[in-house]
């Protein structure tokens, strides 16, 4: 008898340090959650089963038998369903607390202490074995090791049930503990062989992702090498064309009928066009290849420059420009002049239409970033489209209302993820919008020597 307790110890103890090990090893919350659960269980046998104190002949000391049983079960089932990647169904909760409650009437019932122990017995059972069935019929490791340790907790649940009533057999209740102490060390090794094989399948997995990412990276960069070489052998034909249509215009419109004057017209105009969204996508292919030279740049500084600059072009307009509290930030100062002046840009062309426009630019921090807002009152938007605000190409308003390619946006949100940013608008239709965008504080002073991995392509 002695020799069978202190396998039953022996098998428990290494059970407890498996899993220590393995959590030290993982970190994982699901492996924490089982060793708890292990831990609660090593408790259990001292305090409880091996009789250190007389816990069967009070109330207190049977309901203290069972809520340890049931929360010892509630808490693997817990760990199980994180190990799945799934939140604990409540009905676990309903179940635990319904076998408490049964048991807590049982335990005042002049019942055998067997029938007692019966409904928490019977939740430490269903526990077993619904965790047993997780591991052989939902783990997807190449292996035995989820069969090992999902039938041994099958055969485990089991015995939780049966191991009580052989305690009347005096010859067959050693064995059964001599069999239980052999289950949890074969679930050990059970367990162990998943993690080799979940390890093994994770390694395997990653370098299929790592290469799949080389090639995604090598692929992307030659397309966009290829949309750069097609972009620009097509600007300088479109060039041609466009200055022999200007050409045709000063020399021979007063010689052309009205049709041939309207076609003439048309070709010097498309023309423009497409050569203005061929430098846009050469411009958003260099977003992608560019190195960042990193600077201080103050932004309040180079709001006021960019919209100086863009103002001269529309001497004409009434527009209140209003800055409010920018910052300093670090980034590259090419491409932040490029993210203002599209931002700008866009403020200006649609507000256009306003006989008072009004611009304001202000900011605000937390933690972390940055938050800048550049609010007009122009056309605005509806916000059920904003979705296709980033897309490449994508208009919210036809060429007929205001001119534009739709890459503007895609190449400031481009932009700010080389900077660890992002953007976003809000609007009404008819009543302005507010472009803003995040910006990090703890952006790195030094240069930049890699490109990053970008979600935009051309």
């Amino acid at each position: 008898m002695e020799a069978t307790y202190l396998a039953v110890m022996i098998g428990s103890i290494i059970v407890v340090l498996a899993y220590v090990y393995l959590y030290i090893l993982y970190r994982e919350r699901y492996m924490g959650l089982w060793l708890l659960s292990w831990f609660i269980f090593f408790g259990r046998i001292i305090l409880f089963d091996y009789g250190t104190f007389n816990w069967k002949q009070s109330a207190a000391g049977l309901t203290g038998f069972q809520m340890v049983i049931i929360i010892n079960g509630l808490i693997f089932a817990w760990g199980t369903y994180v190990f799945i990647d799934k939140t604990l169904d409540k009905r676990w909760l309903y179940v635990a607390a319904g076998t408490f409650a049964t048991g807590a009437v049982f335990t005042f019932w002049q019942y055998p202490l067997l029938y007692k122990l019966l409904p928490c017995l019977a939740f430490a059972s269903v526990t077993c074995i619904w965790i047993g069935r997780i591991f052989t019929h939902r783990l997807q490791t190449r292996g035995i090791g989820n069969y090992v340790t999902g039938y041994a907790l099958i055969f485990w649940g089991l015995l939780t049930l049966f191991m009580p009533y052989s305690i009347n057999i005096p010859w067959l209740s050693p064995w059964c503990y001599l069999v239980a102490g052999i289950v949890r060390l074969i679930i050990v090794l059970g367990i162990l062989l998943v993690y080799l094989e979940k390890t093994r399948a994770d390694l395997v997995s990653q370098e299929y992702l790592q290469q799949a990412n080389f090639e995604l990276q090598q692929a992307n960069q030659e397309l966009n090498h290829f949309c750069h070489s097609v972009a620009h052998d097509f600007k300088a034909p479109l060039l041609s064309i466009n200055q022999l249509a200007s050409f045709i215009v000063r020399d021979y419109y007063d010689q052309l009928d009205r049709n041939g004057q309207e076609l003439i017209t048309y070709i010097q105009s498309k023309s423009a066009e497409v050569v203005n969204i061929t430098d846009h996508l050469l411009e958003l292919s260099r977003m992608s290849e560019k190195l960042l030279t990193m600077e201080s740049i103050h932004l309040e500084f180079l709001f006021r420059e960019v919209y100086d600059e863009l103002i001269q072009i529309q001497p004409e307009r009434n527009v209140a420009f209003k800055l409010k509290h920018l910052p300093s930030i670090y980034g590259d100062p090419i491409m932040i002049k490029i993210l203002v002046t599209n931002i700008l840009s866009n403020a200006l062309k649609y507000t256009n239409k306003r006989e008072q426009a009004l611009i304001e630019v202000d900011s605000v921090e937390n933690k972390n970033d940055y938050i800048i807002s550049v609010r007009d009152n122009g056309a605005g938007f509806d916000m059920s489209e904003s979705h296709r605000l980033f897309m490449i190409f994508e208009r919210l308003h036809s060429v007929n209302e205001f001119e534009g390619t739709g890459i503007g946006l895609v190449v400031c949100q481009k932009i700010l993820k080389r900077h660890h940013g992002r953007a976003w608008l809000t609007g009404k239709v008819d009543a302005g919008a507010t472009f803003s965008f995040r910006f990090p504080k703890d952006m790195p002073k030094q240069n930049e020597n890699t490109t990053a991995n970008l979600s935009y392509t051309i």
